[in-house]
């Protein structure tokens, strides 16, 4: 039986995702990474440093996770292996058509898949569980396919074909389920619940909203009807959006955020909330912590205009203190916590 807690941290890395995991046994997880100086994201390279424990000779990274290869998923993934020991990397499997030199951050992170060799592994959807880590159970509902370049396409064509198969993780510890679901889109989702939605496989207390609360989780086009069987079977209590403030896409998008409402979510967001931390007891018991401004200006990226290496870096350790603690849903709904 579980006797440990799990703790979500979903990071506040601007116009981009990044979650970071720490599992009962001890050992660390990072889905995803962005460093965004425009939109006042935090510096995980600093921020990990401060977390992470001693490895054999670099402190250690367990696993590595990335949902797909889009520059605000992956900046600053790259070089995490030349300061962490990273023990297992899994990723999409697609690969972007950029030529050597185009793209740094892209160039960096097909250049640590390549380093970490077996290490590094592609997933592939199933309804079985793709790992157990202790009490911890991956499961993987996408990518079905791996994408490859294809010049015939144009650059939304491209971007749609990566979404369309983008990674979908459910984590699940004492009888609590979390689904990460990167950017994927309607179509991908049309595919997953056609596949799994069978014996409540896609159920979720928690969601973390998809492209930063785009309406492309429910439909193609702002003027198309939207499409809900997903989020009917999925379910959640709580939907975490990962958005910029002030970012040029007017994420979230005013009818996902509708959507959201409307089945009775609770919706954190990272642009008004900041970095927002789950912990799930070993009882499943659900607590939330928001609004840590100490943690905030700790690590909080230089702004643009300052001088910077685009990479991170900043070295000192920030306050262990997580803010206000919350039981689960009071913050936004004023209720008692989730037994």
């Amino acid at each position: 039986m579980p006797d440990k807690d799990i703790v979500f941290r979903f990071l506040n890395v601007g116009q981009g995702d990044s979650t970071h995991i720490i599992l009962p046994d001890g050992q660390h997880m990072l889905v995803d990474m962005n460093l965004d100086h425009k939109n006042h994201g935090i510096d995980v390279v600093a921020y990990l440093a401060d977390e992470l424990q001693e490895g054999d000779e670099k402190k250690r990274l367990a696993y590595l996770v990335n949902t797909h290869p889009h520059d605000d998923h992956i900046r600053g993934m790259g070089g995490l292996g030349n300061t962490f020991e990273i023990g297992e990397m899994w990723h999409s499997g697609h690969e972007r058509d950029c030529e050597e030199g185009e793209n740094d951050s892209y160039d960096k992170f097909m250049a640590l898949i390549d380093d970490l060799g077996d290490q590094a592994k592609a997933v592939c959807a199933c309804s079985e569980p793709w790992a157990t880590i202790g009490h911890v159970t991956f499961h993987v509902f996408r990518p079905s396919a791996y994408v490859k370049p294809d010049k015939d396409k144009t650059e939304d064509e491209k971007r749609e074909a990566i979404h369309n198969e983008c990674m979908v993780l459910k984590v699940s510890y004492a009888d609590r389920l979390v689904l990460l679901v990167g950017d994927s889109n309607k179509a991908a989702w049309e595919s997953i619940v056609k596949h799994y939605n069978e014996d409540d496989l896609l159920k979720a207390d928690v969601l973390h909203a998809s492209h930063h609360g785009s309406r492309t989780f429910f439909k193609k086009k702002k003027e198309d009807d939207a499409w809900t069987d997903h989020l009917d079977s999925i379910d959640p209590d709580v939907v975490i959006i990962s958005v910029g403030a002030d970012n040029p896409h007017e994420h979230p998008h005013s009818d996902a955020l509708k959507l959201y409402e409307d089945a009775d979510c609770e919706i954190y967001r990272t642009d008004e909330h900041l970095t927002i931390v789950l912990t799930i007891s070993a009882d499943g018991t659900m607590s939330w912590t928001t609004d840590d401004q100490d943690f905030q200006d700790k690590y909080q990226l230089p702004d643009p205009d300052d001088d910077n290496d685009g990479e991170g870096g900043k070295q000192e350790s920030a306050s262990k203190s997580w803010g206000t603690p919350l039981t689960s849903r009071t913050k936004l709904g004023d209720r008692s916590p989730t037994a």
